[in-house]
Order: C-alpha cells, then structure tokens, then sequence
C-alpha cells in the first residue's frame, strides 16, 4: 500500500478541545489552593491587610499560570496521538501506544536497567513495502541526584542477513549512543576515507575491520553523510537500530525526513548485507537450506566497551553543590 501524503494526513485531524481538561485542573488546585490561600496565610502565617490580599493572589496567580501551561501541554500532547494514530492507520501500519514491556535490543536495552527505560507511541510497518518500526523511547542515564532524563524516536529496520555490530556514533554530540554510560572503546574505532571518520566515530569488533569495510561502502557513506549525519546507528545481528531526536511524526516536514531517511538506509544497508558472509562463523550442515555466513562468529556480535567517566563524576558532585552554595553565601555574608 502507497504511504499517504504526509500533507495530507495531518490535516484531516481536528484540533482537540483542552476546555474540560482546564476545568478539571483547575477544580483539583483549587482544592490545594484553598487551604494555603484561606487558612494557612492567615492563620498560620498571621498575614493582614494588603500582605495578605497580595500573598492571596500570589496563590491564585501563580496556580492559574501552571494550570494553563499544565493543560496546553497535555492537550498538546493527546491532539498529536489522536494524529499519529491517524497516520498509522492511513499508512496501513499498526499503533500501540504503550511497549516499554517489550524487548527493543541494541545499546539501549543492554546499558539501562529495564525500570529506566520506557517505550510508547509505536508505529509498526514492518509488514509494508518499506519495513520498519519506531517508537518514542525515554532512558533515565545515571542514578539519583545525577540522573538525567532523555527521549529519543528509536527505529528499526530489518537487515537482509546477519552482520557483524558496527556502532556509527555521530560526532555531532547529544544522540543516543553519546549518552549511555558506555561507549566503544577507542582501540575499536575504524577510521575510513574522506571526511566520514570526521562526521561518525565508526566502532567494529575485533578482527572485523575488513569486513566492516566492505559493507560500509563509499556509495553507502554518501547516503549516511547525506541523510543522517546527525544520527546515531548500529547494526546488532540482522537489525539496522536507528536513533532520531525526539521527533514530531505528525509534522509533515519531520515526517518527511523520517520516512525518507528510512528508504535510503533500508535499500542501501540492505544491498551490502545481502552479500555479507562471515568467514569465521560456523560451518552449517550442508543439508541446511542456509548457506555459510547466514550466522556470526560470537566475536562479532559484541563490541568491547569503555565506561564514560563524565556522568559518574556528576552524579559525585551534584548532591555537594548546594553545600558549595551554602558556604560560598556564608564566606560572602560574614
């Protein structure tokens, strides 16, 4: 089935109307805000007069600002699922709003604990002409008062055959492979011709150098210099995971760049993947209707890994800086 206009789709969606979801905020402050603004204040902080009136209408100020943004958000948040269902359903593609109980594979999975990963807003076109599937994931990288959170559009698309894991991690900073605690070690970093090795640190098994050569073609690395130079992706067994920045899929321009991002590197990584054999792999019985190389020697399924010192060092010195601030303001104050 042809994909729908991008145009088209995301302006047959009505806008949705936040009004009853406004009211209902507000009613659930106001129960919060009563007590502060009616008893407390005068009562327990024993304000009169205008002090009181103005620290009254603080409360109600201040309440209303945050009810309002809080809804915008939300009702921003539910009109873009009620496009993206929209989409995937226009498209021919399956939606599921929530799969943080499911198993996603790559760096992600294998770095951050399952409590700290959740997945939601999958689209499934695994069964169209161009096969994929994404969904918005959200990853708590570190640990307590160093914590940080970050939402990334995870995509996958299936691989003709197995390859050896190749890590592209673009130089660009801030993608998904740039904020797990580990990274490939600097031992396993391939440098290749022209200015790719510039734009993408590429990461390779031991002893997979060549092979990583030949499927990281010149053809195939003016597609990815061209179509996701600000992208993070790795090849895990027969799967391409591809990493966006967060992304509006109902926006037409973002929805664009997305699914034409997906084609370049389907058909290409496709084609070099295809002919992929892998001479250390195990030999398979010649009655098997697999031919040699449709699996992997087990050292090119894995890539060794070095821990990132940064995020430790934060998550060390995040809980001293309010002490610093104490003391700074104690030497300044005498």
């Amino acid at each position: 089935m042809p994909l729908p206009s991008p145009f088209s789709v995301a302006a047959r969606v009505p806008p949705g109307r936040g009004g009853a979801l406004i009211a209902l905020l507000a009613l659930a402050y106001a129960v919060v805000a009563a007590p502060i603004a009616f008893y407390l204040l005068p009562v327990g902080f024993m304000l009169t007069g205008a002090a009181l009136v103005a620290a009254q209408l603080g409360v109600i100020v201040a309440g209303g600002v945050l009810v309002l943004s809080s809804a915008l958000r939300i009702g921003r948040d539910v009109q873009r699922r009620a496009r993206l269902v929209e989409l995937a359903h226009a498209a021919g593609w399956q939606y599921r709003q929530d799969v943080s109980d499911w198993i996603w594979g790559g760096s992600v999975d294998e770095q951050i604990e399952r409590t700290g990963r959740s997945s939601r807003d999958h689209v499934d076109a695994r069964d169209s002409d161009l096969p994929f599937d994404s969904a918005e994931r959200t990853i708590v990288v570190g640990d307590r008062e160093g914590a940080t959170v970050h939402t990334i559009r995870a995509v996958r698309i299936p691989l003709s055959a197995e390859a050896p894991r190749i890590s592209l991690r673009s130089r660009r900073g801030g993608g998904a492979l740039s904020l797990l605690p580990r990274r490939p070690g600097g031992s396993r970093e391939l440098r290749l011709e022209g200015n790719f090795s510039d734009v993408f640190e590429v990461s390779v098994p031991a002893g997979y150098e060549t092979d990583a050569l030949y499927l990281l073609t010149p053809d195939l690395m003016v597609i990815l210099l061209d179509a996701s130079a600000d992208l993070d992706l790795e090849i895990v067994d027969s799967t391409l995971h591809v990493y966006f920045p967060a992304i509006d899929l109902t926006d037409p321009a973002a929805l664009a760049r997305f699914l034409g991002t997906i084609a370049a590197l389907h058909e290409r990584f496709g084609r070099r993947t295809l002919l992929y054999r892998d001479d250390a792999a195990p030999r398979l019985d010649p009655a098997s209707h697999l031919r040699d190389g449709d699996t992997l020697a087990a050292a090119a399924r894995t890539l060794d890994t070095r821990l990132r010192i940064g995020p430790i060092v934060l998550a060390v010195l995040t809980p001293l800086i309010p002490m610093l601030i104490a003391l700074a303001w104690m030497h300044l104050a005498g």
